[in-house]
C-alpha cells in the first residue's frame, strides 16, 4: 500500500527521537541533535529537518529501502543546503554541492532512484559505513542523555 499523506514533522520529530542529526557547516560534521524534541526547538526560517531516505520512500519502503539502509533519520541543514541537495531547480551537482558545503551529498542523501554511481556510501547504509563503532563510542553519553540504548 503506497502512503501518500502528507507527513507531519512533529510526528517525526517524536518517530525519529535519537536519530535526529544536525550539519555542522563550521566543522564540516554531522553531530546528534538532542535539543530537537519538537517543531519549537529549531529556527524555520533558517533550518529544515531533512530525511536522509525521502519520507515517501521510507514510508512505502520503496524498492525494499528498509532492507538497504540501517535506520532513516532527520538532519537539521540550513534552507538553502535543502534546496541544493534536492530541489530539481536548484539542484547543485555532487561535486559543486561538496566545494560549496563541505560534505559529498551521497552522506546525507539517499536517492531510491538515482541511477548515478554512488561515490561515497552513506552512512547508515546496513553493512556499508564510513564510520566505525569506535567513531560511534563519543555519542554513547549523549545517546544515554537522550535515553537511547
Amino acid at each position: 500500500m503506497k502512503i501518500s499523506q502528507k507527513k507531519d514533522m512533529a510526528k517525526e520529530i517524536e518517530k525519529y527521537q535519537g536519530y535526529i542529526y544536525y550539519y555542522d557547516e563550521t566543522r564540516k560534521t554531522i553531530l546528534p541533535a538532542p535539543w530537537i524534541q519538537s517543531l519549537n526547538d529549531y529556527n524555520h526560517y533558517e533550518l529544515e529537518l531533512h530525511h536522509v531516505v525521502p519520507y515517501s520512500d521510507w514510508e512505502n519502503n520503496t524498492k525494499n529501502v528498509r532492507e538497504i539502509v540501517k535506520e532513516n533519520c532527520l538532519i537539521a541543514i540550513r534552507k538553502i543546503m535543502h534546496q541544493h541537495l534536492e530541489n530539481p531547480l536548484y539542484k547543485l551537482p555532487k561535486e559543486e554541492f561538496e566545494k560549496v558545503y563541505g560534505i559529498h551529498p551521497d552522506l546525507i542523501l539517499y536517492d531510491i532512484n538515482s541511477k548515478v554511481e554512488r561515490t561515497y556510501p552513506n552512512i547508515f547504509l546496513n553493512g556499508r559505513t564510513l564510520i566505525t563503532e569506535e567513531d560511534l563510542s563519543c555519542f554513547a553519553e549523549c545517546f544515554a542523555d537522550c535515553g537511547v540504548a
